[in-house]
């Protein structure tokens, strides 16, 4: 029986912790992701498909500041670079 209590001190003090933990922030208190993640659900139910593909690190590095910089996500990023593309050398054909 000794046993059982020693298992349920134990239990008892690690979920205690878990009381002790504070409530997360709001959204608008964290810069970054979560207002990023807010902003991806606002783009609706469309489906996302993945392409990948490799880039030099200097490249994927100044991407990615530049992304942080405007406080976009990459896909935004992405979308951006290809309406640019299209303006300079013209939309396909439907």
């Amino acid at each position: 029986m000794s046993r059982d209590t020693d298992v349920a001190k134990t239990l008892g003090n690690w979920l205690g912790k878990a009381k002790k933990l504070g409530e997360p922030p709001e959204a608008d208190e964290v810069p970054g992701s979560l207002n990023r993640a807010e902003r991806m659900r606002e783009r609706g139910a469309e489906a996302l498909a993945q392409l990948n593909f490799k880039v030099l690190p200097r490249t994927k590095k100044k991407i990615k500041q530049l992304a942080a910089r405007d406080d976009i996500t990459l896909l935004e990023m992405f979308d951006r670079m290809l309406e640019l593309y299209e303006r300079e050398y013209g939309k396909l054909g439907k």
